[in-house]
């Protein structure tokens, strides 16, 4: 599922459930419209979005431009829990 990143399916507790606040569906869905082939690669592995991959997402979700900024934070939230979660030694 995630081998590229270099997870296995024990990091996963179970798979299906995942737990999500309702206030932050809306940024789950974006970074989930990002797709796989979002994320800038270094050396070490991803380093963060694709910032110019954002206006199709937002385009395609209809995001408004009163709702990009309080979704642009959730989303790099996202993206910071993401990074530290594949970093972590």
């Amino acid at each position: 599922m995630m081998s590229f990143l270099g997870l296995t399916s024990e990091d996963y507790a179970d798979e299906n459930t995942v737990l999500v606040y309702p206030g932050n569906w809306r940024a789950v869905e974006f970074v989930v419209a990002l797709g796989n082939g979002a994320w800038n690669m270094g050396p070490n592995g991803p380093v963060g979005f694709r910032p110019e991959a954002f206006r199709e997402a937002r385009l395609a979700l209809r995001v408004t431009a009163a709702e990009w900024p309080e979704l642009l934070s959730s989303v790099q939230a996202i993206e910071g829990g993401a990074l530290d979660e594949i970093h972590k030694e």
